[in-house]
């Protein structure tokens, strides 16, 4: 649905407009069970809050859809939503991420179980109505020229990338993908996609502990089945790539296939990803050629990971003025062994994995107009989501974080983040 703002790069801050009341002092207690079908539920237990959210985070996302499929889960995550909650409602909203669609409400502890159907609805796969398919057509399509006039075309850019680099397209219809798609077809994506269970991560938030959640959530998620799968690996379209798409945008893509989650070197990895970014924001001749640009270690295909820099480029500026700017950035991980600040981003990358957010001193730290609410959400969602992302590789991944050195980050640049080995996709408007 509607994009939302960010406290880190891609981790979204929850748009919660219900509750206020005070802060716990005490910090969330976690808990976990995984249910009979194998949805994992999270709790996240915050003493004498009134507020509950619950975020579903589902496998199907913009870098695994199918060819001349592209934005299909950005479609799907819109009409799932919308058969349970009607236009204009505050209680709920959904993101679709290329790696995953995330579905959420928010609430208190006299209303959660209201919530939780929605959950167990949406899971279950209840049929769309053809009125629906044409007025969500309608809103995907016009995201995306927002996001272009915005120069904010990162997510869909992925979508577009992952047309060309996983099924060799040279154009990425994004809108037209969605305009030509019919009831049948897009039910039977979301069947066969959405909701594999065992691979499906249920956060709930706030003031009821994992005891008084368990049964309930066991009666209403448990019991689902479901056939979908997770999208299948393709044989992959590596090299450079230019591509048109039907946005009014153009954007760059630089890729460089990684190790998974479990590999010794992703800890290095992921900490380049985060300096990277670091020094990206700060440059400021950067910044004149382009509008978001964003690192990372994450971008996540059915074929595997891949580190990656996403730039959308201003009018006035080429694909090569950004590719100048950004390569002393990568040389400079590749020659240099000493950098300091990657040895520091490591423990803290390690303490976000394994330590939850404390709400009081994020109260303290944010704007009048953030309630508590949306502090404990946001909690509830970044937790969630890298339970969902890292699962049993999570506190492994900690581990390795917290023993990353200047020079493991040197080596692991030089390894994988090669100027040969780099894709270079440059995707712009098609002539007309």
């Amino acid at each position: 649905m509607r994009f939302v703002k960010t406290l880190r790069r891609l981790v979204p801050v929850v748009t919660l407009l219900l509750g206020s009341g005070r802060l716990s002092a005490a910090k969330p207690q976690v808990d976990s069970f995984i249910l009979a079908n194998g949805i994992r539920v999270v709790s996240l237990y915050i003493a004498d809050s009134n507020n509950v959210s619950i975020f579903t985070f589902l496998p199907m996302g913009l870098a695994s859809d199918g060819p001349g499929q592209g934005q299909w889960s950005h479609l799907i995550e819109h009409l799932t939503f919308r058969t349970t909650v009607p236009y204009g409602t505050q209680q709920a909203n959904a993101e679709t991420l290329p790696d995953h669609v995330r579905l959420d409400f928010y609430g208190t502890v006299d209303n959660w179980q209201q919530g939780l159907s929605h959950h167990a609805r949406w899971l279950k796969g209840i049929p769309f109505k053809k009125q629906s398919l044409e007025s969500e057509k309608r809103h995907v399509n016009s995201e995306c020229d927002v996001v272009a006039k915005r120069q904010a075309t990162h997510k869909f850019a992925v979508a577009a990338w992952a047309q060309g680099y996983r099924h060799g397209k040279t154009h990425a219809a994004l809108k037209g993908n969605i305009n030509k798609v019919t009831l049948r077809e897009i039910q039977q994506y979301r069947d066969q996609h959405l909701a594999v269970l065992d691979e499906t991560t249920v956060c709930v938030v706030g003031g009821l502990d994992a005891k008084t959640i368990k049964p309930i959530v066991t009666e209403k998620l448990g019991t689902i089945s479901s056939q979908a799968k997770i999208a299948q690996p393709v044989k992959l379209h590596l090299g450079n790539r230019k591509m048109t798409w039907d946005l009014d945008a153009r954007h760059l893509m630089l890729t460089w296939p990684i190790p998974a989650f479990a590999h010794d070197d992703y800890p290095a990895l992921m900490v380049a990803s985060q300096w990277l970014m670091m020094k990206l924001f700060m440059d400021a001749e950067l910044k004149k050629l382009t509008g978001g640009v964003f690192a990372g270690a994450d971008l996540v295909t059915p074929e595997g990971n891949n580190f990656f820099v996403s730039a959308s480029i201003k009018p006035e500026a080429s694909f090569d003025d950004v590719r100048k700017r950004i390569e002393p950035h990568l040389a400079t991980l590749r020659s240099t062994a000493t950098l300091l600040e990657t040895a520091m981003i490591g423990p803290q990358l390690s303490y976000q994995l394994t330590n939850v957010m404390d709400p009081a001193m994020l109260k303290a730290q944010a704007p009048a107009s953030v309630s508590v609410a949306m502090i404990e959400g946001n909690i509830g969602l970044q937790w969630g989501m890298r339970e969902f992302q890292y699962g049993q590789h999570r506190d492994a991944l900690a581990k390795g974080l917290a023993a990353v050195t200047a020079e493991k980050v040197h080596q692991a640049a030089v390894k994988y983040l090669a100027k040969e080995k780099c894709s270079v996709c440059s995707i712009e408007p098609k002539a007309k």
